[in-house]
C-alpha cells in the first residue's frame, strides 16, 4: 500500500541549536530569523517525569509553523546532509501536518554550526532510531 504523500521543500536560513534554560534541547529550522513563515521546531527534555511517561511525551517534540501543527515523535526518519536534511514522518503525522509526508530542508552551516546541530539532533533522536547521518 503506497500512499503518495506530499513533498514539502524550503531554504532554512536560520538555524538555531539552543538549550533554553539547560532544561531541553531545541534545533529550529527557519526560513527567516526574524518573522518566520515556515518553520520546523524540535525540542527534547533533558530528563522526563513519570507523567511524561505516561502520557507519551517522554520523547522528542516536533512542531511545523505553529502549536496547531505539533506533537511528540511521528518522525519515520530524519537524514542529515551537510547542506540539508530529509525527513520522513509517520502517515498520522502527516495527516496532523495537512498531508506533507516528506520535507526537504536545505540550508547552508560552517563545519562548527553543523557539527553543533548533528550533536543536538543525536541527543534530540535518542533512543528513536530515526536519524541516520550521512556526511558524505
Amino acid at each position: 500500500l503506497d500512499i503518495e504523500m506530499d513533498l514539502f521543500a524550503f531554504e532554512a536560513k536560520s538555524v538555531a541549536v539552543e538549550h533554553p534554560d539547560g532544561e531541553f534541547h531545541l534545533v529550529g529550522f527557519a526560513d527567516h530569523e526574524f518573522n518566520t513563515n515556515i518553520y520546523l521546531m524540535l525540542q527534547r527534555a533533558f530528563e522526563f517525569d513519570e507523567q511524561d511517561v505516561e502520557l507519551g511525551m517522554d520523547t522528542y517534540h516536533v512542531e511545523w509553523c505553529g502549536q496547531e501543527s505539533s506533537r511528540y515523535g511521528g518522525i519515520s526518519q530524519f537524514v542529515l546532509k551537510p547542506n540539508g536534511a530529509e525527513i520522513t514522518f509517520v502517515p498520522d503525522t502527516a495527516e496532523t501536518l495537512d498531508g506533507m509526508g516528506r520535507l526537504s530542508i536545505f540550508f547552508q552551516l560552517a563545519p562548527s554550526e553543523y557539527l553543533a546541530l548533528r550533536e543536538a539532533l543525536n541527543r534530540i533522536f535518542e533512543g528513536s532510531g530515526c536519524l541516520l547521518v550521512a556526511d558524505a
